[in-house]
């Protein structure tokens, strides 16, 4: 088990606590059944989002999720399903794609709830209320790439951000946030690079170990679940990602000070702390945050710097290249790339 799953299992087991006992036996039968505990805690935390919502609507009585009952959930009906879809589309401002997610996760839940049988042979959940709502496509292709063309890094913008990041932050009136900024510079900066020139998602980051990179050629080796099964795959990167990476390394140790042991290729140091540990998703994800605010592009993320690769990415390469270059099986995940490159073409 890769560094982020095993965070990402301690984060799951923590928000199963807050959890009704059918959400624990289905992931747990998940689990069982080889679902990668990143992939889990999606989960947990789709249907937090669920019955926090629907908890003080159904049942006020009730004072915790965790004290809901299988058989409360017959309670909830295709209205319910409904309203939960409008209030994700007007409360919480989601993508398309980040509501199909929610959707799906819940339709697994009552589907599996539903198959299940007591000991008369009869499902212990009468109705699956999510099995035959139909969410609209709101977009097309089309403009789903139109809609991520407008938070990505376009290629003339690219090396101004990432000169930004080596000369233009300042930190006014606030020393120690401008001693953090000259300690952690050359480490944003390769991270940032090695986004942009690769491909990669922030887990892969978190995950790498010192062995898993080779400066000389170019290329490093990222390890994903799919399926049942953790492939490897090796991914290329591009010369100024080779160059930052270089510069990094020359101060890993002198600026984080790990311990022999700490293979990490990423560290981060917090205030206090005497030697430099793996770096978290949640670091690296503000550590992007806070750049392209001050850089004045506040819509780009962690994943809008992957989405920036794969349209430059997509503009001179193949489908066959793209799916080996991004670890992707599913054409339809490269699709808004390959839109997105004849759009600005």
């Amino acid at each position: 088990m890769k560094v982020q799953e095993r965070r990402d299992l301690e984060v799951l087991l923590v928000l199963l606590k807050e959890m009704p006992l059918p959400v624990k036996v289905f992931i747990e039968h998940k689990l069982d059944d080889m679902l990668s505990p990143s992939s889990g805690l999606e989960y947990v935390r789709d249907f937090r989002i669920f019955f926090n919502w629907i908890t003080p609507k159904l049942w006020p009585q009730v004072e915790s999720t965790c004290d809901l009952t299988l058989e409360k959930f017959n309670d909830i009906n295709q209205e319910h399903v409904e309203h939960f879809v409008q209030h994700l589309t007007s409360s919480r401002n989601l993508q398309y794609s980040s509501m199909l997610r929610k959707f799906n996760s819940l339709r697994s839940l009552f589907g599996f709830l539903h198959q299940e049988f007591d000991n008369s042979g009869f499902p212990v959940l009468r109705r699956n209320v999510f099995a035959t709502f139909i969410m609209e496509r709101p977009k097309n292709h089309v403009e789903i790439a139109r809609q991520i063309q407008n938070k990505i890094l376009h290629v003339s913008e690219i090396p101004s951000f990432v000169k930004f990041i080596q000369e233009g932050v300042t930190e006014q009136n606030n020393v120690q946030a401008q001693w953090f900024h000259n300690l952690n510079r050359d480490r944003d900066v390769s991270i940032i690079t090695l986004l942009l020139e690769s491909g990669i998602i922030v887990s892969d980051i978190v995950n790498l170990d010192l062995g898993d990179i080779d400066l000389k050629d170019g290329y490093l080796i990222v390890t994903r679940q799919q399926a049942k099964v953790q492939m490897s795959h090796r991914i290329m990167f591009g010369e100024n990602a080779k160059h930052y990476l270089h510069e990094y390394l020359k101060i890993r140790t002198n600026n984080y000070a790990p311990q022999e042991s700490e293979q990490a290729l990423f560290l981060a140091k917090p205030n206090g702390e005497t030697h430099g540990k793996r770096i978290s998703k949640r670091t690296i994800q503000a550590m992007v945050k806070k750049y392209a605010v001050k850089f004045g592009a506040s819509e780009v993320t962690v994943r809008q710097l992957t989405h920036s690769f794969g349209v430059q990415y997509a503009g001179t390469n193949n489908v066959r290249n793209m799916k080996q270059q991004l670890a992707q099986r599913n054409i339809e995940s490269l699709e808004k790339y390959l839109i997105l490159s004849s759009l600005i073409d």
